[in-house]
């Protein structure tokens, strides 16, 4: 839409002969479709419509601009033709104010859109995204939000500047300007989190999307100075009326799948489930080694593991472990390097003999950087398996 808004202010001040205005507008509406006329009654009057009553709108004020200027035998202006017939047929308009349009161009942006990055506001996506839930639901239409959030944003910041931080926004902002299409919208919510409105399209048509940003911002290379910064992103997807049929519900369900991507290894997309732990398990059917850690050190174990997510892993074992318990668990994967991981036994639970489930909480803090990065990678590869294997 902000697109079709650039070409319609554009023609509106490119062309001084009406006839040829109108002959302009014509070409872009034959371009662009039957969404072009309310976004040419919104930048000229302010108001809102529906495409099909703006569309009937249009050409009944073009018979209008006629009509007047044959009655007046003079050519009148586009917009006084718009005026009056707001405000003496259709009854839209009762008290308007004359102002140049890029005054009131400016004063619009100033108040719907960030500042940094460009986006919409927040109070501009809420606006937004009722008006399209209303739409969607007036006439049967899927709609989806995908909810983005720059993984570990505040090391950027930490590491480089604040500076660098609002380049890189920046940067993240204009991929999601080109990603997407003319009619979705795109915000920022907050802070490192920003957020789109899809119209008119599923959940499976909007993972492509999310999926082709996620890749753009992970390829990309954001320079400030002489230094390179890389990052990645991560993405919760809910769709309407699949997850939720009001607009703050169904950014509640985006942001816990963003919350699951975020718990699931960062750097990928999450459709909202009704599962409502935090982190995303991955099935882990393998032979794990446990050592504990401490003062007296036993000899390392054999089990089983059950599953893996990035805040814990549980196994299967024959002989119990006290709760508290520091441990290292040695895990095989695919790749050539294994996989070591240090945590807190949290739960202990028998359930046959000789077979005991074994629950321990992931310590990233007493973990590198690299290791962490190699726990999320490997995590984010079994869940990606996993979703192929299904699908």
């Amino acid at each position: 839409m902000e697109q079709i808004r650039d070409s319609v202010l554009t023609c509106l001040d490119t062309h001084r002969d009406e006839d040829r205005l109108i002959e302009a507008l014509n070409v872009i509406i034959d371009k662009q479709g039957q969404q072009v006329y309310p976004v040419i009654f919104n930048v000229l009057t302010n108001l809102m419509m529906e495409p099909a009553d703006a569309e009937q709108n249009w050409r009944e004020i073009i018979a209008h601009y006629e009509n007047m200027s044959v009655q007046l035998g003079r050519k009148v202006s586009l917009r006084t033709a718009i005026c009056d017939y707001f405000c003496s047929i259709h009854k839209s308009l009762e008290n308007p104010k004359v102002v140049e349009i890029h005054i009131f161009e400016n004063t619009v942006r100033a108040s719907r859109y960030d500042s940094l990055t460009g986006l919409f506001n927040r109070q501009a996506f809420d606006e937004t995204l009722e008006r399209e839930i209303h739409r969607a639901r007036r006439h049967g239409l899927d709609l989806s939000i995908l909810f983005f959030d720059l993984d570990d944003f505040k090391n950027i910041n930490d590491s480089f500047g604040h500076q660098a931080g609002d380049e890189v926004l920046k940067k993240v902002a204009q991929i999601m300007r080109g990603e997407k299409r003319s009619e979705d919208i795109a915000a920022r919510y907050g802070g490192e989190e920003m957020i789109m409105i899809l119209p008119e399209t599923d959940k499976f048509s909007a993972l492509v999307l999310g999926e082709r940003i996620r890749q753009k911002v992970e390829k990309a290379v954001f320079r400030f100075k002489d230094k390179k910064v890389h990052l990645t992103i991560s993405g919760g997807l809910a769709s309407f009326p699949l997850n939720a049929i009001r607009s703050k519900e169904l950014i509640k369900c985006a942001d816990s799948a963003l919350y699951r991507a975020k718990g699931s290894g960062k750097n990928n997309i999450s459709f909202y489930s009704e599962d409502k732990r935090r982190y995303l398990r991955i099935d882990l059917d393998r032979k794990v080694k446990v050592r504990e850690i401490g003062f007296n050190e036993g000899e390392t174990q054999t089990a089983r593991g059950k599953n893996i997510c990035i805040g814990g892993i549980l196994f299967e074992n024959e002989f119990p472990i006290p709760i508290g318990t520091r441990v290292q668990v040695h895990i095989p994967t695919d790749r050539k390097k294994p996989l070591f991981i240090i945590g807190t036994v949290v739960r202990v639970e028998s359930y046959a003999e000789n077979q005991y489930d074994i629950g321990v909480s992931i310590s990233f803090l007493e973990m590198d950087k690299a290791i962490k990065e190699e726990i999320s990678k490997w995590l984010k590869l079994q869940r990606d398996n996993e979703v192929l294997e299904t699908s």
